[in-house]
């Protein structure tokens, strides 16, 4: 009698250990990212800006940042200096908690820009050269001998004042310097116990306005304005125009020419970009207004200095705010616009590989039974080459250990209808075998 087929082994439909693993990894290597990315994109609440002196623009400038922060919940803590100088320091020391600070352009060297970036530059910051006299100076050379207040070590004045002195010749003896805050050294040239005050800041300086206004004091126009801004490339040849203090009565008589520096917001490279986003949405409002130095819209701008323009700035000038500000928590909206600017790209290169996978997946399973169909087409080859008796228990050998193989082979259920057809197929070698051994034994009797 022919011999009976040996039954499979059953396929119970389930997942293994190592199924279970590969299923449930992804997932857990998934929320272990979201965690890694809430912790390090999630911006902190509080953060610090070293802004200038009591009065001065930079301490004015702070408080409206601060105040428009706080409508988004975020605290801004401002740290007093004696102006950009000691901001920049500060900046750059990375023992002090300072994340952002107001620094002009010419103030900085190589090595102090580094790991520190620009949100873009957001206002002209003129050099204003008050005096007490019957007669108008007209250049800075005129200065000489005089008791000139030129701002407290670490300003920005200080520097730019002492630059311009001694290329004009007025620094030297018989030159009386003072470092004295710039608060004290105007109520000095009031009362008359100075002869000249250099003060760095915007029109709308408290202490600006208060020399500005005074009867007493002039204010110097710079003959040679152009020519200092070719001497100092960090320098700006800028107008006060005719009337602009008071049109009717035409103050000043006839236009001022200044010298100014431009002032960039500097931030640390590594300030979350959140945060970043939202000092400069400050600055649009804070800045972008017509002044008596600037135009509408000429502030902030994306020039670059002395230091590089960040990402986020890049990004803002060219596209504006993300539009999910209007709609979400500002962190979220920018989380989001960073992940759509991540998975764009990575959506382009994943979804024609996304394709692959399903045929992918079916080779994997497949690919279990093609050497065991090979198997049992070269066992049917030999069969049909070499019939001889005494073969027939080898190739019944070999195709229990085929049978056996094709037993332990373990797929999804999806694939069982090829595990069936394998089957048959070793049922058909089978079946021939035994008509084989049937024909060798009639003859044999």
């Amino acid at each position: 009698m022919p011999k009976e087929p040996k039954m499979g082994r059953k396929f119970i439909p389930g997942i293994s250990n190592r199924r279970l693993l590969v299923v449930i990894a992804p997932l857990l290597l998934t929320a272990l990212i979201s965690i890694v990315i809430a912790y390090y994109l999630t911006p902190p609440d509080t953060f610090t800006m070293s802004t200038g002196f009591e009065r001065g623009t930079y301490a004015n400038f702070g408080e409206r940042y601060k105040k428009i922060l706080a409508r988004e919940k975020v605290r801004l803590e401002l740290a007093a200096s004696s102006g950009s100088v000691e901001n920049l320091k500060r900046l750059g020391d990375t023992s002090l908690r300072v994340d952002a600070g107001f620094v002009q352009d010419g103030t900085s060297s190589p090595s102090e820009t580094k790991n520190l970036v620009s949100l873009g530059a957001i206002c002209y910051s003129p050099l204003w050269v008050f005096y007490r006299s019957q007669e108008t100076w007209d250049d800075l050379s005129r200065l000489k001998g005089k008791k000139i207040a030129i701002g407290p070590e670490g300003s920005g004045v200080r520097k730019f004042s002492l630059d311009l002195l001694k290329a004009s010749g007025a620094a030297d003896p018989p030159t009386l310097l003072l470092d004295i805050p710039s608060a004290a050294a105007n109520k000095a040239l009031l009362e008359g116990t100075l002869d000249v005050v250099m003060i760095i800041g915007t029109e709308d300086n408290a202490l600006v306005r208060e020399l500005l206004y005074s009867e007493k004091i002039k204010l110097m126009s710079f003959k040679h304005a152009e020519a200092y801004t070719r001497l100092f490339p960090a320098l700006s040849h800028i107008i006060l125009p005719e009337g602009i203090l008071n049109l009717s009565e035409k103050i000043p008589p006839q236009d001022i020419h200044l010298v100014a520096t431009t002032t960039s917001l500097i931030v640390r490279e590594n300030l979350h970009s959140a945060l970043q986003y939202l000092l400069l949405d400050a600055a649009m409002e804070i800045h972008s207004r017509a002044g008596w130095l600037n135009k509408r819209g000429e502030f902030p701008s994306p020039k670059e200095l002395d230091f590089p323009l960040s990402t986020s700035a890049e990004r803002f000038y060219k596209k504006g705010r993300p539009f999910l500000l209007d709609y979400l928590p500002f962190w979220v909206a920018v989380l989001v616009d960073r992940l759509i600017l991540i998975l764009v790209p990575v959506a382009i290169v994943l979804i024609p590989l996304m394709r692959g996978i399903p045929w992918l997946y079916s080779w994997r399973n497949r690919r279990k039974f093609y050497r065991w169909f090979g198997e049992l087409k070269n066992l049917e080859s030999d069969v049909m080459k070499n019939s001889e008796p005494e073969k027939v228990l080898e190739y019944q050998g070999r195709l229990d250990q085929i049978e056996a193989s094709i037993n332990r082979i373990r797929v999804p259920l999806t694939f069982f209808g090829e595990v069936y057809r394998l089957k048959e197929y070793v049922d058909s070698v089978r079946g021939k075998l035994a008509r084989l051994s049937h024909h060798s034994k009639e003859n044999n009797s």
